[in-house]
């Protein structure tokens, strides 16, 4: 988690951003940072650079669409675009920032040449290293004289945040000086696996509030939802949680900071409930129920836990498809299973159910039933013929045959 408590209103959540691994594979989700003239957006992100870090700043208003397109040149017959110099700046450094400052002042044709650049992270067809982050900043539309609103379609490859300097953080650091910011780290690998875990629960969310998953633009003066900023979320979410940062913290600054970064992706209205959602979710773990360690009570979740818990059994049991563990595994999850027929809530469950039985887990269950040829196998298959007979399960017919 990021120490520091005197940083501009935002900047955290800012950094924990730049250090996101993006759904697309390179680090940095992209950052608009929204504040008024003179509260040091600029001096921040320019206080990053050292000599491993570039940051390379350009006015998007005094360029023009082909400095981020590429110029096209006739070349041998055919056209080529031509890489601006400010792309080769990045070489040699290990990572980088191309700040793109003023961007409210960018007519509509340069912010129709930068869509591709932030997000697919192309200058014509000319790749951005992958360590390049890509930070905006704009002053807020009550405050954008002379200048142009955001196309949808820009302001939706971005995160939002919120900037501002507190009158006690300037009063602070009139004597004591500006604390310049650090890019904390988060590690590629823990957050790939870690990701699923995040996607599962937001998956939940959106079964309860399937209008969420979309948002008006119209509605939204900054960010707004749509399965972009959705995957943007869950990536963020997960750096947080390994970053060390708890929705259940007891002094509401972590809270907060999540709630900026949830608030930038998807807007206040769908933000709000889904921290609210995250805050209630009642989650076992999911390996300690499969080992017998601790029961779960069916009748107690609601259906979005249903979902989830379900889900997160099934990660455990894939994995000991081959192992001694699947016979004991398996007779948990089908007697929870059981119990949520009882209930009457099989549907939640029916695409858990079908992920499992894609991957062959009655096949191997069934087979290691011969080699143990003991009781506990004949129960296991008696319960999965309880199941799987089901009515309401027809449609596993052709996924088992």
């Amino acid at each position: 988690m990021i120490q520091s408590s005197h940083l501009p209103v935002g900047a955290e959540a800012l950094l924990i951003a730049l250090a996101t691994p993006s759904p697309q594979g390179p680090i940095g989700i992209p950052v608009l940072l929204w504040g008024r003239p003179g509260v040091g957006k600029s001096s921040f992100i320019e206080g990053l650079a050292d000599e491993a870090l570039r940051v390379t700043t350009l006015i998007a208003s005094i360029h023009d669409p082909t400095d981020f397109s590429g110029l096209p040149v006739l070349d041998k017959g055919e056209v080529r675009y031509a890489v601006p110099e400010w792309v080769g700046e990045f070489s040699g450094y290990p990572a980088g920032i191309l700040f793109l400052d003023e961007l409210s002042t960018a007519p509509p044709s340069v912010q129709s040449a930068l869509l591709r650049v932030v997000f697919e992270r192309r200058v014509g067809f000319h790749p951005l290293p992958d360590t390049v982050r890509i930070v905006a900043a704009a002053n807020p539309p009550d405050l954008m004289v002379g200048g142009w609103e955001l196309s949808p379609p820009l302001r939706n490859r971005f995160v939002h945040l919120q900037w501002d300097i507190p009158e006690a953080l300037y009063i602070r650091s009139l004597t004591q000086g500006w604390e310049a910011g650090s890019l904390p780290s988060v590690d590629r690998e823990e957050h790939a696996q870690c990701l699923p875990d995040w996607k599962l629960k937001i998956g939940a969310f959106l079964r309860l509030r399937p209008n969420s998953l979309h948002s008006s633009p119209e509605d939204n003066p900054y960010g707004f939802a749509s399965p972009r900023s959705w995957d943007f979320a869950a990536a963020l979410l997960c750096a947080c949680d390994l970053l060390g940062y708890s929705l259940s913290a007891g002094d509401g600054r972590q809270q907060t900071v999540i709630l900026q970064l949830l608030t930038g992706c998807l807007g206040e209205a769908t933000a709000i409930p889904l921290l609210e959602y995250l805050t209630n979710l009642r989650l076992p773990d999911p390996r300690a129920v499969l080992e017998g360690r601790t029961e779960v009570d069916i009748t107690g979740l609601d259906d979005a836990e249903l979902y989830v818990v379900f889900f997160s059994l099934n990660a455990y049991v894939l994995r000991a498809l081959d192992t001694p563990e699947l016979m004991s595994y398996s007779s948990i999850y089908l007697a929870l299973t059981q119990q949520v027929f009882q209930d009457g809530r099989r549907d939640i469950i029916f695409v858990p159910l079908k992920e499992l039985a894609r991957a062959g887990w009655l096949n191997k269950l069934a087979a290691r039933s011969q080699v143990q040829g003991n009781g506990q196998g004949s129960a296991l298959l008696t319960q999965v013929t309880e199941v799987f007979s089901d009515p309401a399960f027809s449609e596993f017919v052709d996924v088992l045959s």
